[in-house]
């Protein structure tokens, strides 16, 4: 069964007037229409409950499968109303397989990078989410950020193509034929 979900309209929010800062308990609940906008089933465009709720307790502070907290910016227009997120932490044992990673130290990993389908593509919302993980990555002394996608999230992928290099697919990532493609970020 498809479950609905009532859309919050967002008034276009112009990038100069964002602000990007760390994630707040109160941003979580926010996130529910864009969660679910996103995270749907990718044969069936069911939404994916579970993991939406598996997603919160990340974003409220829960260790992920591999153990890792993961760390989450957060866009919000000028009425504090979230627009996206974006989050990073230690590359998962797929990714250290995928880039032939030996030093841990040096690399992050972009996870869970949302953006509310109320802004306009363009709007500049990722940009400035992706730069505020950058400039983190820079800050702890990270030489790179990886980035991977799956089919769910192809449309998307452009985004990733104009900021990042490029490299392979790991295939089945995400299941059967759930391959994920992939981009590195030079940090230094």
């Amino acid at each position: 069964a498809i479950i609905g979900f009532m859309a919050i309209k967002i008034e276009t929010t112009p990038s100069d007037q964002v602000e990007i800062s760390p994630i707040k308990e109160t941003d979580i609940n926010q996130f529910n229409p864009i969660l679910e906008a996103h995270v749907r089933d990718r044969v069936t465009g069911e939404i994916l409950v579970d993991e939406i709720s598996e997603i919160k307790g990340y974003m409220s502070g829960s260790k992920d499968e591999y153990g890792r907290t993961r760390r989450y910016f957060v866009a919000r227009n000028k009425m504090g109303n979230v627009l996206g997120c974006m989050a990073y932490s230690e590359p998962d044992p797929d990714m250290i397989k995928h880039f032939k990673i030996e030093n841990l130290d040096e690399n992050i990993e972009l996870l869970n990078a949302f953006v509310s389908p109320e802004i306009f593509r363009g709007g500049g919302i990722g940009r400035k989410l992706l730069q505020a993980i950058t400039d983190e990555g820079k800050r702890l002394g990270k030489k790179q950020l990886l980035i991977n996608s799956g089919p769910r999230y192809q449309k998307s992928w452009g985004f990733y193509d104009k900021f990042a290099e490029q490299a392979d697919f790991i295939q089945n990532k995400y299941g059967e034929g759930g391959h994920a493609k992939t981009w590195k970020i030079a940090l230094q």
